[in-house]
This record gives C-alpha cells, structure tokens and sequence, in this order.
C-alpha cells in the first residue's frame, strides 16, 4: 500500500511540473551575491576495499581535465575530469589501508583525504567478530584504539605523504548487520571515546586531523548518536557532524538538522539495487545535491563508491565497467566549479520550474549558477544578478541525454542580466566571475606634532565584498624611517 501511495504522489508531483512549464514557458530568478550562506568544503565518494586506479581514472575523478578512459571490458571513452575535492576512504581492522596509492592520487590532484572505519579489530568487539557486534567500551579498549587510529594517520603521513584531513569514528554505528564488516556504538561510547582519540593525535603531532561524528546510515540520526558529545565540553574535540542518506528516493521527511555550529556533512547515499547510467538518473541525483545544499545547508555531499566494489552498477558514479554514468556528471556539475571556499548564495526564484543554487568564490570574484531542469520542456530562463559589481559573461556547461559535463558558447549579460532556454532533463552549470569590488581606504585627516616627535596612524580600509575579502596594506613614497603594518594598516 505505502508503495502504490508513494508512485500516485510521484505521478502528482510529475504531472504538476508539467502544467507548471506549459502554463510559463518563460521563468525569471535573482541572484543575491549579498545573501550569503554557509561555506562549500567540496564534493566527493569512496574508493573503500580498491587500491588500483589508473591515471586516467584519478584524472576523471579528482581533475578537471579532460582524456580518455579504457573501459574493464576494453572500450574507450571521453571524459571531463568532475573536479572532487573529497576522497572518503576505508581504515581496514588494525587501522591498515590498501588505498594509500589512491588517496596519494587524489592529494596531488588538490583533493583532501578523509577516513572511515567499518569495523574495529575484532578484539575490541562484543562477538569477537568482523562483522555485527558492538564496541566494548572500557578505558582500555578506548586508549588502545585510539592509539591505533592515531597511528593510522601518522603512517599516512611519514609512509605515504598522505596529510588525512579528518577521521571518522564509525561508518554506521547504528546499522545492525552481520554481513559484512560493521560494528555498533552508543551515543555515550561515541562521547567517552571522542577525548581518547583527540589526545591520541595531538600527542602523536596530527591533532590538525579533524574528528567528524556519528555517520549514522540515515540522515536524521534516529538513534540520535550526536547529541552525547555534543551536550559538554567533548563537543569542543568534534569538528564535522555527518550523516548517510539511505532514508529512501525522497527520504526523509525533512533534511533540516541540528549542526550543532559544526560543518554539516551528507557522506554516503547511492540506489543500492539496480544499475542506471540514464539522464533521468542524472537529474535524479542533482535534484538531490541541490535540496541537501539548499534546504539541508549541508557543507560538503558524498555518493557511495566512486566505482561500483560488486556488480550493482548504482552504488558507484561508473557502472561495473567503469564507464561514467550520468549521474557522475551531475555530480561534476557541482563538483567542478562549486570549490572549496566558495559560499553558497541566495536565489529568489518563488514561480520557476527550475530547481536553481548559485555560489560564489571567498577569494576571487568567480561564481557559479547550477540550474537543473527535471522537466520534458525546454524552460525559457531568465537570470538577474544583484549586488554583483558587475559581470560580462558567463559560461555555460551542459549535462543532457547525449551530453556530459559539456562546455558551451559563452553568453553575454547585459545590464547585469541573461537569459537562457534551459534544455528538457537538464543540468546547466553558468560559470561566470564578476569584478571585484575595490576595498576603500578611509581618508586620513591632517595632523599637527612636534618635530621629532613619533605620529602613530591607524589606516582603516573596508571591502564591499560578501563575505569580505582578507585586506593588506602597502606603503608607498615612504617617508624615512616609516613603517607599517601589513595586515592592520598600523
């Protein structure tokens, strides 16, 4: 019954688009270079249990270059690197890796490197075993694996060159499987376990290695295993707080959580049956970068495995034979040109069809606008941008049916509008830069001394640029004997 209800609700929802595009071709939106958001720490996946990749591979994935790839099966193909700035890899029991080479692919291609267990070693555990069980949770047992995790990254390091951005403390903790390698923790293990592991690798030199929590396998924690650590002072060692998405096509209900003032990370969701490289699949997942961005207000966002690890094609943004899938592109839509650092920026767009997100550069006046079009019509975009300085062009980038991650012919905005007819099931991404504005320097008023005496001056400059940008002073025509100071104007 709960499924016939939920294919009448999609049939509801579909056929509403429709009237929606018929009714108005033509849709209208503004950007609000003002209306600033949170920060994007990036995109990325796993390549949990792989240790081979070829340089083609890591190119499609971490770079945004473009090249050819050979297929498992021995067929070539053309590819746009989708430019991931995350790599999500597995600590294997004993805290060991096999995907060192990758993780070191992934770091030269400018990519930070983060880490997940999925089981502790199996004398740590209730069941003596691999796989199911939960953590015994005493003070050795907490020293003794914290020690070993901390380990982990400093072998990372000193082995491999391998700077670990951030360590989780469980994949799943609250998912009660025997199949394969898991293991369960509380809410208060997770929160005595947390200034272990945070003493563990400051004394070992990595205390610069972040500490994200829980990874609970659905987004709206159930078991809710964040809220221990976060109710006292522990939450002042956690870094990251991160959830799955394996609450259904739609699910949940409601992507709104609590960060607690913490960067929000979404780290692991895939279709887990099935294998479907479609476009419907493609704008499927945008749909789903887009509301984790917009209503979720997550930092950074995860697909599964880069590569499928078994032969259900939709756990990876490739299929089994390594071939990209649509999806993979409408990642790369994103990914590509939403970097670290950027912010993501209002948009009013209360009549569109369009699902539309823009973002914009802390460091440069570069800015990006990702509009999908989930729709069978053509949408007839029109795109005004506000407190922009001002900008010329703008470049769009096109997933479609028999597209991928394709660039083409720049548009001209006029006035500090453009306008553009979104293709049917599209995602367009409009990479653009406006021009920066000017900081201004507050005139200084004269001033009367006694010779020889010391004038002290504070220069004070203001930038019009949100969020604003990091401001140094210079002096020129120096007098004898002057000085300044660089960073406050003194």
């Amino acid at each position: 019954m709960k499924s016939m209800l939920k294919n009448l609700f999609f049939a509801l929802v579909l056929l509403t688009a429709t009237v929606a595009v018929t009714v108005g071709h033509a849709q209208s939106c503004i950007v609000d270079g003002n209306d600033v958001h949170q920060q994007i720490d990036g995109f990325g996946a796993s390549s949990a249990w792989q240790s081979i990749w070829t340089t083609a591979q890591g190119d499609m994935f971490f770079s945004t270059n473009n090249g050819t790839g050979r297929s498992k099966n021995g067929t070539n193909f053309s590819f746009t690197g989708i430019g991931l700035s995350l790599l999500r890899t597995r600590i294997a029991p004993g805290a060991t890796t096999v995907e060192n080479s990758l993780m070191q692919m992934a770091q030269t291609r400018g990519a930070k490197v983060w880490s997940s267990p999925w089981s502790p070693q199996a004398s740590f555990k209730s069941n003596g075993n691999l796989n199911g069980g939960g953590f015994v949770g005493n003070t050795a047992n907490y020293q003794a694996y914290a020690n070993q995790l901390a380990g982990y990254v400093v072998n990372l390091k000193n082995t491999y060159g391998i700077n670990l951005y951030a360590l989780s403390v469980q994949n799943e903790p609250d998912a009660k499987v025997t199949t394969y390698e898991s293991c369960n923790w509380t809410a208060q293990q997770i929160h005595d376990f947390i200034p272990y592991l945070y003493n563990a690798l400051a004394a070992s030199n990595v205390a610069s290695t972040k500490i994200i929590l829980p990874e609970s396998q659905n987004w709206p924690d159930y078991s809710n295993l964040v809220a221990t650590a976060m109710s006292d002072s522990t939450s002042n060692l956690v870094s990251i707080v991160a959830n799955h998405n394996y609450d259904g096509a739609n699910g949940p209900a409601s992507l709104v959580k609590n960060s607690y003032g913490k960067p929000l990370w979404e780290t692991e969701v895939s279709l887990l049956s099935g294998s479907d490289s479609s476009i419907t699949n493609g704008v499927y997942y945008a749909g789903r970068i887009h509301l984790f961005l917009t209503v979720a207000q997550v930092n950074a966002w995860h697909y599964w495995w880069l590569m499928p690890g078994n032969s259900t094609g939709n756990q990876g943004l490739t299929d089994t034979n390594g071939v990209p899938a649509k999806r993979m592109f409408a990642l790369g839509q994103f990914s590509r040109f939403v970097r670290p650092n950027y912010y993501r920026i209002g948009v009013a767009n209360n009549t569109g069809v369009a699902q539309i997100s823009a973002y914009k550069d802390s460091l440069s006046p570069s800015f990006a606008i990702v509009a999908i079009n989930s729709t069978t019509s053509s949408i007839n975009q029109t795109f005004t941008l506000t407190n922009f300085s001002s900008a010329s062009i703008v470049t769009p980038w096109m997933t479609t049916s028999n597209l991928s991650l394709a660039n083409q012919a720049a548009v001209a905005v006029t006035n500090l509008s453009f306008s553009y007819a979104l293709p049917a099931m599209s995602i367009v991404t409009f990479a653009g830069e406006a021009i920066n504005n000017p900081p201004t320097l507050v005139p200084i008023s004269n001033k009367t001394i006694n010779a020889g005496a010391m004038l002290l001056t504070t220069n004070v400059a203001t930038d019009l640029d949100s969020p604003p940008q990091t401001l140094t002073f210079n002096l020129l025509n120096a007098p004898t004997n002057a000085t300044l100071n660089l960073s406050n104007g003194i």
